[in-house]
């Protein structure tokens, strides 16, 4: 008798419609909800970037289960979300540890060129977008908020920002839709990478920063078939954010 075979299913291919409409759609609905529940943050002395916060877990994370769940029902793929990560392949700590080390070079290499085009685009956006959303507006917020409350927002910040996000952001984006559009071949990291910018609506400016940043990533990710890579990097990245807004209040 033959072992069971571990391979992992083949999913199904997306289409270009499909594809956008899963990638762009949780960003929409996110966005929408952010800016209601944000200015109610700041209309009771609290700031913008605690209501981005506490909302990756609250609304994000089941957010984006709910979507692959559905998708599954729909599918008649069952109701495992770990089946559904199809980019899961083992990997070794030199995977965790080489390739997260490259990335992230490669990012604070290309910052040096991303990051004034985002901070340009910002400029761009003032005058129509939610102000309290912006990066100064939160800054200000988070100068303002009692010193006891400080260090509870950036732990918040630490934990949401920095773990549930890159986790729950890559198991969807690189784990569960990467696989269904690699029909598209070297196109499809590109893509991914680009659609996971504009996803960002509630900080449109950050396009080119996200894009160059995870572009390289999606790439390592479809070659290795190992969404936890990215989780690695994406984690960096964002801690790495949280380190320059608790340094901003030194």
């Amino acid at each position: 008798m033959q072992p069971p075979s571990t391979r992992i299913p083949e999913p199904q291919r997306l289409t270009i419609p499909w594809l956008i409409a899963l990638h762009l759609g949780p960003g929409i609905g996110f966005t929408a909800l952010l800016i209601w529940v944000s200015q109610v943050f700041v209309q009771h002395g609290l700031t913008a970037y605690l209501a981005e916060v506490l909302l990756v877990p609250l609304i994000l994370t089941p957010m984006l289960a709910g979507i692959v769940l559905l998708w599954n029902a729909r599918q008649g793929e069952g109701l495992s979300l770990i089946r559904s990560i199809t980019y899961r392949k083992p990997g070794s700590v030199r995977d965790y540890v080489l390739w997260p080390t490259l990335l992230y070079l490669m990012w604070a290499g290309g910052s040096f060129v991303t990051v004034p085009i985002a901070d340009a685009l910002q400029e761009l956006c003032l005058g129509w977008f939610p102000h309290q959303l912006t990066t100064e507006a939160m800054f200000a917020g988070l100068e303002a908020t009692p010193p006891g409350l400080r260090m509870p927002t950036l732990l918040a910040a630490v934990l949401c920002s920095g773990l549930v996000a890159p986790l729950v952001e890559e198991a969807y984006f690189r784990g569960f839709l990467l696989p269904r559009m690699r029909h598209l071949g070297l196109v499809a990291p590109a893509l991914s990478a680009f659609l996971f910018g504009l996803y960002h609506f509630f900080s449109p400016w950050n396009l080119p920063v996200i894009f160059l940043a995870f572009l390289p990533v999606a790439y390592v990710v479809q070659a290795t078939e190992n969404y936890r890579i990215a989780v690695v990097v994406h984690a960096m990245l964002n801690l790495t954010g949280v380190l320059m807004v608790a340094r901003s209040l030194a």
